[in-house]
């Protein structure tokens, strides 16, 4: 069973995403290690809060020509930001 979130949500719209009904260990996997990519300043923030109350120590690190940032978790990235989120840490740091 698909995930509702890989539902269209407007009807003229086409899932881009869909996950299959039975998902092998291999790719169940892939999927729960996977990077997450952040774009909004909620969803940066929510996850943020979310690895704080699970304990996880993360940090966010900017690339170089701060094109995009990371959410690292040791040395494993675990989240890319962009979109709103990156804006939003440029201006921080401004």
């Amino acid at each position: 069973m698909p995930y509702p979130s890989a539902q269209p949500r407007h009807p003229k719209m086409q899932a881009i995403y869909q996950q299959p009904g039975e998902v092998n260990q291999s790719s169940g996997s892939f999927l729960a290690s996977a990077p997450v990519e952040l774009l909004t300043v909620k969803g940066y923030e929510e996850f943020l809060d979310k690895q704080k109350k699970l304990r996880i120590d993360v940090s966010t690190v900017m690339s170089e020509d701060k094109s995009c940032a990371y959410v690292m978790k040791g040395n494993e990235v675990v989240a890319t930001v962009a979109g709103e989120a990156l804006e939003h840490l440029l201006e921080l740091g401004a």
